[in-house]
């Protein structure tokens, strides 16, 4: 699947650009409101445990483009049979113990 220039910007917004992590998601959700609309929708396949209800439900229809259609790109990764879930940290450290 082919997601859009601003999606793809608002993606790589929302990683860690060096160090460590470098390429996973971000821990918290970034402050600028299209790349965190692309946060929420990688966590929602990532990580749904930190979803905010309150930040989907009075999410702007630009954002809320942005978000369904990156959530979009990591469920079809998935069910292509790629591991998104190793983009979060907390996933992946909750997942190397077997506590997920």
């Amino acid at each position: 699947m082919v997601i859009s220039e601003q999606a793809g910007q608002a993606l790589y917004k929302a990683c860690y650009k060096n160090g460590l992590h470098k390429g996973r998601l971000l821990k918290n959700p970034p402050k600028d409101p299209i790349a965190r609309a692309a946060w929420y929708g990688a966590q929602s396949v990532c990580n749904p445990y930190k979803l905010s209800i309150s930040a989907l439900l009075f999410m702007p229809d630009a954002e809320r483009a942005i978000y369904r259609e990156v959530e979009k790109l990591f469920d079809d990764m998935k069910a292509a049979g790629w591991r998104p879930e190793g983009l979060d940290r907390d996933r992946h450290t909750l997942e190397s113990l077997g506590a997920w």
